[in-house]
């Protein structure tokens, strides 16, 4: 199955992407980098593929989601985050921010980023977290995903 994980810089970001039930992307001045986003997004992410959020400034994963629309190449928010994003596209989370599990202990507990790592230069790297894979999934198996979800969902 499709991991697609997404980077953000602060807690306020994550906060207001879980309260609305929406993701997006940070909008990029160079035109041909931003059309590749378009174009991975629409070729690889769809709806019901698993997502995954990471917080920058503390080093961890959080916030587990469920893809429930697929990314908006036309549309621009204005309203959800301090900054405008680009490719919006709904979620329905599995957590919040009161469970997170720094990058050291998820290459510890997660099997396949473990096999990832040996790869890649990093967790950015293994995950796909930098720029230019966003949209792009990384491959996991039901059994990663389970583990994921016990580290970082929330019982409802």
């Amino acid at each position: 199955m499709d991991l697609f994980c997404f980077a953000c810089r602060n807690e306020q970001n994550i906060r207001l992407g879980i309260e609305h039930q929406l993701w997006a992307v940070a909008s990029l001045l160079n035109a041909q980098s931003m059309a590749a986003r378009i174009t991975k997004a629409e070729r690889y992410m769809q709806v019901g593929a698993k997502g995954l959020l990471y917080c920058n400034p503390r080093q961890s994963f959080t916030t587990p989601f469920v893809v429930r629309s697929k990314a908006d190449p036309d549309a621009l928010v204005q309203n959800v985050w301090p900054e405008s994003w680009r490719l919006p596209f709904k979620i329905e989370t599995l957590g919040n921010l009161s469970r997170q599990l720094p990058a050291k202990d998820a290459e510890r507990r997660w099997p396949f980023l473990q096999k990832r790592l040996g790869r890649s230069g990093g967790v950015s790297a293994a995950m796909n977290l930098t720029g230019t894979t966003v949209f792009v999934p990384v491959e996991i198996t039901s059994d990663d995903w389970e583990l994921i979800c016990a580290d970082l969902a929330i019982a409802s």
